[in-house]
């Protein structure tokens, strides 16, 4: 540091250390020196209640909104890991063909021997019924 005002005058060297000195002072104002920990602090870490900083004595209005929260996405984790989302049973049907009893595919025919596969509808309840049924499956009435 000595070598950086070197050459400088000794009237200079004495504005500075005048002006270091006020800043300072000035600066220190908005530090405080926690007796706990031996800290230097800003006011933002400096509990004025507990006149400590902030590692030391933390506020509690802070604390007790970080503990809601911690809380709040605990409780959100906990019920969307006990929500069940599908109730129903997962299983795999596949198409016989009512007229060759062949695996008849995904379509509207059958792929072995293009038959419909369309529904009948029940004219007493509106029901539908796959194809080569001859009575309803809900209310029990002949189909035609």
């Amino acid at each position: 540091m000595s070598e950086r005002f070197q050459g400088i005058t000794p009237e200079w060297h004495k504005e500075h250390e005048q002006a270091f000195e006020l800043a300072q002072n000035e600066a220190k104002r908005h530090f405080h020196r926690c007796p706990r920990c031996h800290k230097y602090v800003c006011e933002n870490d400096w509990n004025e209640q507990e006149w400590l900083c902030t590692d030391d004595a933390p506020r509690e209005s802070t604390e007790v909104a970080a503990a809601r929260a911690e809380k709040m996405v605990a409780d959100i984790k906990q019920k969307a890991e006990t929500t069940q989302a599908y109730t129903g049973e997962i299983t795999q049907r596949q198409t016989i063909c009512p007229i060759c009893g062949k695996p008849a595919g995904s379509g509207k025919f059958c792929n072995n021997c293009g038959a419909p596969l369309g529904l009948k509808v029940c004219p007493k309840c509106g029901a539908k019924n796959p194809a080569g049924t001859s009575f309803c499956g809900e209310c029990g009435n002949k189909l035609t």
